[in-house]
């Protein structure tokens, strides 16, 4: 069985020569593996899919080959199973805390308010449906042995992760339409709360995007100056966006945090953080400050306007 993933770091291994115990604790010593992933194990009449988030292993699914039944097992059934089994294969993907709570949901098989296929309902016809009735779930879609995900919210995509690789609603409609024989849609009407945050994909863009700001910034104005302004727009920022409290401001004047906090909210308080920051640098860069985050979000303009970013922004940059 394949699922979506951040990046494939083992693949197709013999299971007899990986030792589970060892790679789970390595992934709790050590910061870089410290993360959302999982581990699948292909037995020639069973599949188990281990899912680990952010360093702990959370939970072993076992799905039998012939009735695509599941169960919750132990590492030791598994290790068991590997013992007694001549051939078994090992994958390993990274995965963000959103894609690992809805293949949780999907594999818990709990909530299910219907189960379709291609020919039965239209992909079209289903996703106008879902839309009217202003559905809030999960789409878990499987063709042959791919699994890909799609998160809506209200009758709108919030996310999508295919195995493919696509990450967006086009994406998502195209994959439905291909091969309709071969599709079947379980549809969950449910919505885990690490679904509902922002992915670290988005983070990590306001993140960097920011710090692209500070480090343009100190190279104009100084590093102890940008570092006291951000101290001060920071502070100020967190009255009303509370997530902010998970960040660090470093000796470098750049700023380090892992929010779990709403793709809108997320986007509305680094706009607003963004807003103090350029009214207090914009008083001493002596009118150069729209040059200078021209200069330093061009990179990301596009990604930032796809969050909506802009919008929330006081300043017309683009």
């Amino acid at each position: 069985m394949k699922f979506p993933r951040e990046k494939l770091v083992l693949f197709s291994l013999r299971a007899e020569f990986i030792d589970l115990e060892n790679l789970l604790n390595f992934s709790k010593r050590h910061r870089a593996f410290k993360r959302s992933f999982y581990v699948t194990i292909d037995y020639p009449d069973s599949f188990d899919i281990l899912l680990v988030r952010q360093g702990e292993l959370s939970k072993v699914i076992r799905i039998a080959a012939d009735s695509n039944s599941s169960k919750e097992v132990s590492l030791k059934d598994v290790g068991t199973k590997i013992k007694h089994t001549d051939s078994s294969i090992v994958n390993m993907g990274f995965v963000d805390d959103q894609l690992l709570a809805m293949m949780n949901a999907d594999l818990e098989d709990q909530n299910v308010v219907r189960e379709t296929d291609g020919e039965s309902l239209s992909p079209a016809d289903l996703l106008k449906e879902l839309s009217t009735q202003h559905f809030s779930g999960i789409l878990a879609v499987r063709r042959r042995s791919e699994k890909s995900y799609a998160l809506i919210n209200e009758g709108d995509f919030a996310l999508v992760y295919l195995t493919s690789g696509g990450r967006n609603k086009d994406d998502f409609i195209k994959y439905l339409n291909q091969d309709k024989k071969e599709l079947s849609i379980k549809i969950l009407r449910e919505i885990p709360e690490d679904a509902s945050y922002a992915t670290s994909a988005q983070v990590e863009l306001l993140v960097t995007s920011t710090n692209r700001v500070l480090e343009e910034f100190s190279a104009i104005l100084g590093r102890n100056i940008v570092k006291k302004i951000t101290e001060i727009s920071l502070k100020g920022v967190t009255k009303e966006f509370d997530f902010f409290t998970s960040f660090n401001i470093l000796d470098d004047a750049k700023i380090e945090g892992d929010p779990k906090v709403e793709t809108d909210n997320l986007t509305r308080g680094f706009a607003a953080f963004f807003n103090m920051l350029a009214d207090s640098l914009s008083t001493i860069s002596g009118g150069r400050h729209i040059a200078v985050l021209k200069k330093a979000l061009q990179d990301y303009r596009f990604a930032l306007n796809n969050l909506k970013f802009f919008e929330y922004v006081k300043e017309q940059i683009f």
